[in-house]
């Protein structure tokens, strides 16, 4: 079946909103924000409103936040953080923490931090470009966006390592057929999250 082809450009800072929506749509069933966010569907997609903000502006602070585009409507979205930007300061965390309180109750922000920290500790030593979040509006899902946006972010980390992390068994399987591999699998709050990196050819 013949693929849709999206319009990607960085996104500007007035549709950072839209992207937050999209991510709280397309991730609310996650594995992870499931057991961080509640089981509740409904009170877990308005608590990923609030979260998301937060992270969209440490992403983009220090990376660059990525659109699809069709036609005028943003339907998915790509985070991309250079080498050495991934890890937050001291500062940074305490910047961060109102957004986190506000976006889950005081046990919720407790299992929030321990998930971020842990993934925070398992980054790899390596100077790599960390991806993510990659989210794309269920109703376009597979008609080839997220795959535009990959192909993007591999284009645009050179010869460097490329690293991301995933609580979905489909996304492996996607990421896998884009050259990354598993490098390490955790648990974490009883969600299974798989560790995946891919190496760029060197060119020459």
């Amino acid at each position: 079946m013949e693929k849709h082809r999206f319009t990607l450009r960085l996104l500007h800072t007035s549709e950072y909103p839209a992207a937050v929506k999209i991510c709280a749509r397309a991730m609310r069933d996650n594995p992870i924000h499931i057991r961080v966010f509640g089981h509740n569907s409904k009170l877990r997609q308005r608590r990923l409103q609030r979260f998301f903000p937060t992270l969209i502006n440490y992403l983009t602070n220090k990376g660059e936040l990525y659109g699809a585009f069709e036609r005028d409507l943003l339907i998915g979205v790509l985070g991309i953080l250079p080498p050495g930007h991934c890890q937050p300061s001291l500062p940074e965390i305490i910047r961060l923490l109102p957004g986190l309180l506000k976006s889950n109750s005081l046990f919720g922000t407790a299992r929030t931090l321990y998930w971020l920290s842990r993934w925070a500790r398992l980054d790899p030593v390596t100077p790599h470009w960390h991806l993510g979040p990659l989210a794309v509006v269920p109703e376009h899902q597979g008609k080839g966006a997220g795959r535009q946006l990959m192909e993007l972010a591999c284009q645009h980390g050179g010869n460097d390592l490329l690293y991301l992390e995933t609580d979905k068994p489909e996304n492996v399987t996607f990421y896998q057929s884009l050259g990354f591999g598993i490098i390490k699998t955790v648990s974490i709050l009883g969600s299974q999250c798989w560790l995946m990196t891919r190496s760029q050819p060197k060119r020459t």
